[in-house]
C-alpha cells in the first residue's frame, strides 16, 4: 500500500536532505500499512525552528513506542484518557506540544504542553504532511524571513480553509496544536 502524499512533492518543498524515512528493520514495529508506507517511502521533514521538530530517535531512524510503562504514566497524568497509548510512536513536537502516531491505526495525536487532554492532531501522517506542505507553500505570505514585507492578510484564513478541506477532524479540538500554529501565523501577519 502506498501513501497518498508524494515523495517528489515533499522533496520539492522540504529538500531531500531534510526528509527522514525509516528502513525495513525499524518499520517492523509499525503494523499499520499506510503509516508504514509513509514512513518508508515518503518521510517526514525535520523543520528545526518552524513547525515540526522530529524526535531525536526518529531522526536517527528508530521507532520509539510509548509502551506499557509510558502508557501508565500518560494515564496517571491524564486520568480518563480515551485512547490506548501503549502503541503510540513518538514523532516529535509542534511548538511545545508532543506529537505521536498510533502504529496500530495511523491516527496522529497531540499531547498539549498545557496539560490539556491529548487529542487528535491528524487522521494520519499523510494529512499531517499535507498540513506541513501547505504551511511551507504559504510561508512567503506570512513570514517576514521568507518574503520580506509582502504579507498577505488572507494567509491565515486560506491556511485554515485548506486544513479544514484536507482533514476536518484535525481542528475539532480546541487543544490541537494546529490552532496555536494558525494563531502564530496570524501574529506574524500583524
Amino acid at each position: 500500500m502506498t501513501s497518498r502524499m508524494d515523495r517528489e512533492l515533499m522533496e520539492s518543498v522540504f529538500g531531500e536532505e531534510d526528509l527522514v524515512t525509516l528502513d525495513a528493520g525499524a518499520l517492523a514495529a509499525v503494523p499499520h500499512p499506510r503509516t508504514r508506507a509513509f514512513l518508508g517511502e515518503v518521510g517526514l521533514p525535520n523543520q528545526y525552528g518552524r513547525w515540526l521538530e522530529l524526535d531525536e530517535s526518529l531522526e536517527e531512524g528508530e521507532v520509539t513506542l510509548v509502551g506499557p510503562e509510558g502508557a501508565t504514566r500518560l494515564a496517571a497524568k491524564y486520568p480518563g484518557i480515551p485512547q490506548a497509548t501503549a502503541s503510540w510512536m513518538t514523532v516529535g513536537s509542534i511548538g511545545y506540544d508532543n506529537v505521536a502516531v498510533d502504529v496500530l491505526d495511523g491516527a496522529v495525536y497531540c499531547i498539549p504542553e498545557s496539560g490539556a487532554m491529548p487529542c487528535l492532531l491528524n487522521t494520519g501522517l499523510d494529512e499531517l504532511a499535507c498540513f506541513l506542505v501547505a504551511l511551507e507553500q504559504e510561508r512567503p505570505n506570512y513570514d517576514f524571513e521568507a518574503a520580506g514585507d509582502s504579507y498577505d492578510p488572507d494567509a491565515e484564513e486560506r491556511l485554515k480553509a485548506v486544513m479544514e478541506g484536507i482533514d476536518p477532524a484535525a481542528l475539532a479540538s480546541p487543544d490541537s496544536a494546529w490552532h496555536r500554529v494558525l494563531t502564530d501565523v496570524e501574529r506574524k501577519l500583524q
